[in-house]
């Protein structure tokens, strides 16, 4: 029970913290002292939400505070190790946050009553004692193996001598080198065991030795949260910390579903919009709420300032003996700095004493706050999410499911690839802006490949290149070609090329089509080429006449129908003439570098 002293003491302290209401917590965190007369609690508080960033998390816990009237020391202990601890910040509802800090402990092992190190020194002393043995009973391997050559040596000096004499007993000379025979393979066996069973048990001491090195100089380091809060009434409250974690990160994954069916009615386009998530924090997020977000917290929110340049008439620099002389301070370069100084010698520039430097260095540590919702997009999942820590694995959450209404179209550049792929045009008409990332890509059922997908606003056009459509096909045909000379006065040698494109479709209905071929373009007016023939008009689009038709591309838009009713596939066909003209003699040259190059 609390003395009249000590609660005038704490009504003082509360009614200055009340008063005081524009002071930063982080401010208040640059002491470390704890508050007079507070009473310590130690609180477990449960992770309740985590907003994911790409590359960091940032982690909230919460806890109800004591339903009391004072001043209260809040410590959560068991944060994890990859907290960053200058980012920690709390928030107090029913309640007047006085003070937040991180705090690390750092423990020293004592060795003599850590269990896991004796029972590490156990083995180890085991371990060396079974090595000893083993040793001795390698030499014991090779005394005998020395035994029975001395044996065998011997025996064959006697048997040397009595050879040929009626002495010699053949069978028990026989038996005697076959019990040698086998006393040394029975050796040799017993040792090429034995060295298996002495590398495991060196490996075994190796291992143990390390590990009583490292257990006896470990130490155990407890990251906690030190929260202060003043209750100035009896009622409920509640605690919020946050902080930042490293190891976890999300990146978008789309899966790109199109249904062409030839009837502009069901055609359909449907994007997945998922986050792969990896987390390696060090503590598990259990039931969490979970938001995803585009926030940099690490980066500047603000673009770099930008230099202004000025130019003036060059003028040849005084010797080096004649600085500061006329009566002016003059400039100078100081020896081993690259920037200008006073005559009196002040660095002009330094990074310590640059205010707009030293604000743009401080705006970034507190990069955070200057995030705005129309640059920042947040995706709040809309149930709870369990991740464990785990880096060896990622989990795919469902950020939504959007259905677009596409326009479908076909291209075909036969000139370079006999495959009429299929295009689909769409607008972002959802509410949900799509991040840079990796799409597979469907038609119907069909997986067709993986694209990377570009970062799309709201409102903003989209295209998705679905790979081939095997219902039609394109093939491209040199006709004819012919050169000759014409001319009365001046030869010209004339080539001429007629080209022919033919398309064949299956589908259930008509497509669009839209055929790129091309022509050389001239580049000197003794080569005139001239396009003739043309069995269908070009393309009047006013992007390709501006872009494309300069550079000799040819472009047409074909409307193709598809089977016909009694179930034959169509046929259309585009055919032009090339013709080439130059004076005879001339070498031509042909490039595909738009700069000239051979």
């Amino acid at each position: 029970m609390r003395t009249l002293s000590t609660t005038v003491a704490c009504g003082i302290l509360l009614s200055v913290a009340f008063c005081e209401g524009t002071m930063s917590s982080r401010a208040l965190a640059q002491s470390d002292s704890t508050l007079p007369d507070a009473t310590q609690l130690t609180l477990i508080a449960p992770m309740s939400a985590v907003t994911l960033y790409t590359e960091r998390a940032m982690v909230t816990r919460s806890c109800a505070l004591p339903n009391e009237q004072g001043i209260f020391e809040i410590r959560i202990e068991g944060l994890p190790k990859s907290i960053d601890g200058a980012s920690l910040s709390a928030r107090v509802e029913g309640g007047k946050l006085l003070d937040v800090r991180y705090e690390s402990v750092v423990t020293a092992v004592n060795a003599a009553t850590n269990p896991e190190l004796l029972e590490a020194l156990k083995l180890l002393e085991e371990s060396q004692r079974l090595a000893s043995t083993q040793a001795l009973r390698m030499t014991k391997i090779s005394d005998q193996n020395a035994l029975l050559n001395a044996i065998a040596s011997k025996t064959a000096t006697e048997t040397a001598k009595d050879f040929g004499s009626a002495s010699l007993d053949p069978v028990a000379l026989a038996k005697q080198v076959m019990y040698l025979d086998e006393a040394r393979e029975r050796l040799i066996t017993a040792r090429i065991e034995l060295e298996a069973q002495a590398k495991t048990t060196s490996d075994l001491v190796y291992a143990l030795t390390a590990k009583v090195k490292a257990l006896g100089g470990q130490s155990k380091v407890a990251r906690n949260a030190v929260v202060s809060v003043g209750k100035s009434s009896i009622g409920s409250a509640t605690l919020w910390i946050h902080y930042l974690v490293d190891s976890a990160m999300w990146a978008p994954e789309y899966a790109v579903r199109a249904l062409d069916t030839g009837d502009d009615s069901t055609d359909a386009l449907t994007i997945e919009y998922n986050a792969v998530i990896t987390q390696a924090s060090g503590e598990d997020w259990s039931d969490v709420a979970l938001t995803l977000s585009t926030a940099q917290p690490t980066r500047n929110p603000a673009p770099p300032s930008i230099q202004a340049v000025f130019v003036d008439v060059f003028v040849e620099p005084a010797p080096a003996d004649t600085w500061g002389k006329g009566g002016g301070a003059g400039l100078k370069i100081e020896p081993g700095l690259d920037r200008f100084a006073a005559g009196s010698g002040g660095v002009i520039g330094d990074a310590g004493e640059d205010p707009e430097r030293f604000g743009v260095e401080l705006e970034m540590n507190f990069a955070d706050a200057q995030a705005e919702g129309s640059v920042v997009v947040n995706y709040a999942l809309p149930r709870k999410v369990s991740i464990p820590s785990d880096g060896a694995r990622t989990q795919t959450k469902r950020i939504a499911t959007v259905d677009l209404k596409p326009e479908f179209s076909h291209a075909a550049r036969p000139i370079v690839d006999e495959t009429v792929y299929l295009r689909a045009k769409t607008r972002n008409t959802s509410a949900y802006r799509f991040l840079e990332g990796t799409a597979r890509l469907f038609v119907g059922d069909d997986s067709v490949g993986v694209t990377e997908f570009p970062t799309v606003s709201v409102g903003a056009d989209m295209t998705f290149w679905l790979g081939g459509d095997p219902r039609i096909t394109v093939a491209r045909a040199l006709v004819s070609q012919d050169s000759k000379e014409e001319g009365v006065f001046g030869k010209e040698t004339v080539t001429t090329w007629k080209w022919r494109v033919d398309f064949t479709s299956s589908a259930q209905g008509s497509a669009r089509i839209e055929l790129t071929d091309r022509i050389p373009v001239s580049r000197n007016a003794e080569i005139k080429i001239e396009l003739k023939d043309l069995s269908m008009p070009l393309s009047t689009d006013a992007e390709y006449l501006k872009a494309e038709r300069p550079k000799g591309m040819l472009q047409w838009l074909i409307d193709m129908n598809g089977l016909t009713k009694d179930g034959k596939p169509s046929k259309q066909s585009i055919s032009w003439t090339v013709r080439r003209a130059h004076a005879k003699g001339v070498e031509i040259i042909e490039t595909d570098d738009e700069d000239g190059a051979e």
